[in-house]
Parts: structure tokens; C-alpha cells; sequence
């Protein structure tokens, strides 16, 4: 399985969105997304990636 681009942002999203909800093995995925995530993006495109989601921007789509 690949998820990439926006799949990978919407499943971060999701996962700080109820971060303290979640246990280690959730935990352990949000971790590794955010990872992945901030290889392409600049703190700046980090802080507004929500915003940035909710319009249907590709993120991650021109970075990957």
C-alpha cells in the first residue's frame, strides 16, 4: 500500500486533530506522517496545512 500526497495529509490531519485520543500504535503513524510531511513542506506550509486541505490543495502533490 502507498499513500501519498493529499491521502497522507487528510490521515495526519485527522490523527492531530484527535491527538489525544490516541494510543502508541496511532501515535507511532501520526509521528511518521508528520515526518514524511515535513521533508516536503517549510514550517510555514506545516502551520497552514489544514487551511490549505480544506480548499483542495495539493500539498504534497508538486513536493513528492
Amino acid at each position: 500500500m502507498n499513500i501519498e500526497g493529499n491521502e497522507l495529509v487528510s490521515i495526519y490531519l485527522l490523527l492531530i486533530k484527535n491527538e489525544e485520543n490516541l494510543d502508541n500504535i496511532q501515535q507511532s503513524v501520526r509521528y511518521k506522517a508528520e515526518k514524511e510531511i515535513f521533508k516536503h513542506l517549510s514550517i510555514e506550509e506545516m502551520e497552514s496545512i489544514g487551511e490549505l486541505y480544506a480548499k483542495k490543495v495539493d500539498v504534497l502533490g508538486k513536493k513528492l
